[in-house]
This record gives C-alpha cells, sequence and structure tokens, in this order.
C-alpha cells in the first residue's frame, strides 16, 4: 500500500522498465506466420544463398489468407538482418523510364521493394533460372548471319538481359563485328516496340551473351 506522500522507489521504476521491456519482447517473437507461409529464418536463409545480383520470383499471401494472383520478380539489390531489398523487373518500365527524368508512374509498376523476414507471408522464394534455360539458337548459326551482316546494315536482335533481366527485342544497325572474338556492337532505336528518343549502343559477344536471334530487317 502506497502511504500519501510516498513515490515509489527507483528500484520499483526499473523493475517495472525490465517487465515491460520482457512482455514487449514475448509480444514481438511471437509475430505471426501466415499458414503456409516459410519461417522468418528459412526466408533469409534462402535469400543469402541465392545472393545479390540474383532474380528472383517471390509469391506472397494476402492479408485475407489467398495466394497473390501471380509471383514478383525481382532483383535482389540489398539484404540486411531483418530485410531485403528486390528491384521490380519490368523491362518496359526501365526503358521507358530512362528517357525521361520526369516520368514517375509508368504501367505495369516497378521501382523497389523492401521484404521484412518477419512479415510472415512469403509463400515461396525462389532463384528465376530463365538466363539458364532460355533457348538460344545455334551459335554457329548466329556466326554465319553475323559473317555476312555488312556494317551499317538495319537488323533486327534479340537476346538475353542480365541487368534488366529479361528478353531485348531491338531494331537498329551493327556498327562494329569482330568474327575471331565474337564481339559485335548494334546501335538500337527501337526497343521492345518502344522508341528510344536517343539511340542505345549495346555491346555483346555471342560465347557470353544469349543472342535469341539476328537477322537483316526486310
Amino acid at each position: 500500500m502506497q502511504l500519501p506522500g510516498h513515490f515509489p522507489s527507483q528500484d520499483f521504476f526499473e523493475v517495472d522498465s525490465r517487465n515491460r521491456r520482457f512482455f514487449m519482447k514475448i509480444f514481438k517473437s511471437k509475430a505471426k506466420v501466415r499458414e503456409g507461409a516459410i519461417q522468418p529464418e528459412e526466408v533469409k536463409r534462402k535469400v543469402i544463398k541465392i545472393g545479390k545480383g540474383k532474380k528472383v520470383k517471390i509469391t506472397r499471401m494476402t492479408y485475407d489468407g489467398t495466394t497473390e494472383d501471380s509471383p514478383i520478380e525481382v532483383k535482389i539489390i540489398d539484404i540486411g538482418n531483418d530485410h531485403f531489398t528486390g528491384k521490380v523487373i519490368n523491362v518496359e518500365r526501365s526503358i521507358s523510364e530512362s528517357q525521361s527524368e520526369k516520368m514517375i508512374f509508368i504501367k505495369g509498376g516497378g521501382g523497389t521493394i523492401d521484404f521484412r523476414f518477419a512479415d510472415g507471408d512469403i509463400l515461396s522464394v525462389e532463384e528465376d533460372i530463365d538466363e539458364k534455360i532460355i533457348e538460344q539458337r545455334n551459335v554457329d548459326e548466329i556466326r554465319e548471319i553475323l559473317d555476312a551482316l555488312d556494317l551499317k546494315e538495319e537488323i533486327n536482335i534479340s537476346y538475353y538481359d542480365k541487368n534488366e533481366g529479361g528478353v531485348i527485342n531491338g531494331v537498329g544497325t551493327l556498327d562494329e563485328k569482330n568474327m575471331e572474338t565474337l564481339d559485335f556492337k548494334v546501335t538500337l532505336i527501337l526497343i521492345n516496340d518502344i522508341k528510344l528518343k536517343k539511340a542505345k549502343t549495346v555491346s555483346l559477344n555471342l560465347n557470353n551473351d544469349k543472342i535469341l536471334d539476328l537477322e537483316v530487317v526486310i
């Protein structure tokens, strides 16, 4: 019983403060992982194993307990103690945004997202192996086509862009080629049906890059 004019001692406040921190810790440690979702520790382990710079597909659960319609594709750009950050893969958005500093909203979404391990809403996180299984034309066939092309000739080219994590379909001209090293440069004026305000020069190599198609514009 507290007597009039008597205030709790400092020890009382210290004990009360410790108890409060203790109960808050219990509350935080019991953050609910949604049914079917991966445990936070497992999500973190998977993300660390896949590593920064890799493209992943993430399937999440919505607040009402249903699975999102389709996985979101992101490139892991940072991994922290309690979260990882992914850059949304959208080739068309990247192309459009690169043409205007004033452009903010582009149909299709984009930007970066922070995924907290403890949110408990991730059903799966898997490395996107499109880059490994994407069908590439026989290198010898592409080499024959490249050898037959003249410099400054107008071409159609399709290749897998490692940085963007998607397929680029371009129209432009062949600027340089070295049939010994199989290096070549193209200047593109149209990418994925988007007309570029400024032509883009791309350096490629038949052995190191996945060239899906190469042909003369007819």
